[in-house]
């Protein structure tokens, strides 16, 4: 569990200013996000709250959510009620995503967790996905410019989206998710060379029109969000921001991919700024992002602290 907490929160805690508060829940396939912004005068927002807590409600996949994982994950809904009624009437906003679309008892974390937040669930489809990905991600500076293939890591589905100086030429979301990957090649520990080439083939087959979309536009840098590619920096011994773009060198993620890749479990929970949640599922997260490194050959690697919940933040301000 992780949270970062500004040294803005306490005065805007109170509305002191009578600016307006809003809040945005993420409930992803890994891990749910809580985010609380205070909307300035000037019709901007600055951070209050940042609160990540790893549910893994794909875990085993995406077709049926686990009961201790749905245990625990309204769990995770009750803390975040506390904290959001610490706040005076923020306006609210909470985003489901791949295993809250798919999984076929998904009514019994959904019903119980409308009742604690008193508030519906806005179940989105991987398209709309990608594009509150793209919006939050376009706020960041250094996103305007340049052509970049952004891609988003979930548990049950990962985004891309093709952007050209600062707007969407493509995207698409595919079943690609670390949850699921893992269900389907990662049998053995370490994983061998017959389940990486297997994942390769079926993530190439997966992404077959994408490939079209990256030789016609050339994306020159790869932009992660999420936290699989925070994981980089971490690794890579970075401090992690998140208000800017950070920028990891190309072969120094191959390093690191060498690293996890011929690591067994008990050897990756000894590396250095591997958090513990990520041990189980970092190998194919590994495997799928070198898949794509390899198909645009970058000039770097970037990481991005914004991502759908601040691209939801977004479309609120515009309304």
């Amino acid at each position: 569990m992780q949270m970062w907490l500004s040294k803005l929160a306490e005065p805007y805690r109170n509305n002191k200013m009578n600016n307006k508060v809003n809040a945005v829940i993420d409930l992803g396939s890994n891990t749910f996000h809580l985010l609380i912004v205070n909307v300035t005068e000037q019709g901007s927002f600055e951070t209050l709250l940042r609160k990540r807590v790893f549910t893994g409600l794909s875990d085993g996949g995406v077709d049926v959510i686990k009961k201790e994982k749905i245990i625990s994950g309204l769990e995770t809904i009750q803390d975040f009620k506390k904290i959001l009624t610490t706040y005076r009437g923020p306006q609210l906003k909470v985003i489901g995503t791949a295993v809250l679309r798919k999984a076929s008892n998904r009514m019994e974390f959904i019903s119980p967790a409308e009742d604690i937040l008193g508030t519906k669930i806005d179940i989105i489809d991987g398209i709309r996905e990608a594009d509150l990905i793209y919006k939050g991600m376009l706020l960041l500076d250094g996103m305007q410019t340049g052509t970049h293939l952004i891609m988003d890591i979930g548990g049950g589905s990962t985004e891309f989206i093709l952007i050209k100086e600062g707007k969407k030429a493509w995207s698409n979301s595919y079943p690609l998710g670390v949850g699921i990957l893992h269900e389907l090649f990662h049998k053995s520990d370490p994983i061998t060379l017959s389940e990486l080439e297997a994942l390769k083939t079926y993530v190439l087959e997966t992404i077959a029109d994408m490939i079209a979309h990256i030789k016609e536009h050339k994306p020159a840098f790869l932009a992660g969000a999420s936290g699989s590619f925070e994981i980089l920096q971490s690794m890579s011994g970075y401090e992690i921001s998140h208000h800017e773009i950070s920028h990891i060198d190309v072969q120094q993620f191959y390093d690191l991919h060498d690293i996890i890749i011929n690591a067994d479990e008990t050897e990756r929970a000894m590396l250095q700024g591997l958090p513990p949640e990520r041990i189980k599922l970092i190998v194919v997260g590994m495997a799928l992002k070198k898949i794509i490194v390899d198909l645009i050959r970058p000039q770097s690697i970037l990481v991005s602290p914004y991502a759908l919940k601040e691209g939801v933040i977004h479309e609120m301000l515009s309304f």
